[in-house]
């Protein structure tokens, strides 16, 4: 099956210099671009959509997106405007992909968003897309032209959101991991959702986020990937995720520091990587797609017979842009799939 490929670009540096790096990952052969969307995370990261703008303006091609927005940083209309913009600047090209925000709400000090909140945001942009008469609450706006082909994209890694996905967006991002059986258990979600709301195949596309590093020195890139599981681990749903996985959840040590401005995101990698040490190698293994070219490639040839649409790469940074992986999924992995 031929699935399509995604880059995750942070917003780093002038926009200028990320519209240069788009024109080279759609050179590429990449079919979209989506950059994250946490304003000023640890006074670092800049807008994403001044950046999209300028990508979009040196790109013919390539998809572009935020990856992801929400509807608790950005009022759910100011989302719409911005997309719609997006999508008339770049003829067409524009995606919404957009999450519960946890990672942006709590920088603000406020709580992500719940399932109503992602329900009504959904309603509202697929509304204001297609041109029917919206209520924005105080006034009620008709846009045109309409822009109905703007897909909208629901991230998800829990069961109730990816069920909710299924059911109401036009695309699910799956967020489990890298494993073959969580990719299925995700699925089997999306499919309950799909089939409240009596939904065919193809009216839901799948793409999984995949954490990578193309490396020969197998133990050096599990070393670097290590942080990149630790949030999984705290879900609620971790048991199930890594029974899929054929793996016992480890003992999660009491009071792990937090790395700034978090896990995830932490500018202090090695730091990152010292409060994760806990986290066992087979677990890193299987939650990433790590290793040579053809470790990953094989890896990835294993999630495309899960019937998904498209994988978005992304690696373990978050202040640069991902040139290791960028070449080694071009060099090492793509002409071995």
């Amino acid at each position: 099956m031929t699935i399509e490929h995604g880059l995750r670009v942070p917003m780093v540096g002038k926009p200028q210099a990320t519209a240069a790096y788009a024109k080279e990952v759609e050179a590429a052969g990449f079919d979209f671009l989506w950059m994250p969307d946490t304003p000023l995370l640890a006074g670092l990261w800049r807008d994403t959509y001044m950046h999209l703008t300028c990508a979009a303006l040196e790109t013919k091609r390539i998809r572009l997106g935020p990856g992801v927005t929400n509807p608790i940083t950005r009022l759910p209309v100011t989302v719409g405007s911005a997309i719609v913009t997006l999508n008339e600047l770049s003829e067409g090209r524009a995606e919404l992909p957009f999450g519960s925000g946890y990672s942006s709400a709590y920088i603000t000090g406020r709580k992500a968003a719940s399932l109503e909140v992602m329900r009504q945001a959904t309603e509202l942009w697929r509304s204001i897309f297609s041109g029917a008469l919206t209520q924005l609450g105080g006034l009620e706006i008709k846009l045109d032209p309409p822009h109905p082909g703007i897909p909208i994209i629901m991230a998800a890694s829990g069961p109730r959101t990816l069920q909710l996905a299924g059911q109401i967006a036009d695309g699910v991002l799956i967020m489990v991991g890298a494993h073959p059986g969580c990719i299925q258990w995700a699925l089997e979600h999306v499919e309950i959702g799909m089939a409240r709301a009596g939904r065919d195949r193809n009216s839901v596309s799948r793409t999984l986020v995949i954490t990578a590093c193309v490396d020969d020195d197998r133990q050096r890139a599990i070393d670097l990937m290590r942080p990149c599981v630790g949030n999984l681990l705290r879900h609620r749903f971790v048991n199930e995720l890594l029974d899929r996985a054929g793996l016992a959840v480890p003992e999660m040590p009491q009071n792990i520091p937090q790395p700034y401005p978090d896990l995830g995101h932490a500018v202090d990698w090695e730091e990152a990587k010292r409060v994760t040490a806990w986290i066992p190698d087979e677990v890193v293994v299987a939650m990433n797609a790590l290793g040579s070219g053809s470790e990953v490639a094989e890896r990835a040839a294993a999630l495309a017979e899960c019937d998904i649409d498209a994988i978005w790469w992304r690696d373990h940074g978050t202040w640069d842009y991902p040139d290791a992986l960028f070449r080694g999924l071009v060099d090492e992995v793509f002409p071995k799939l």
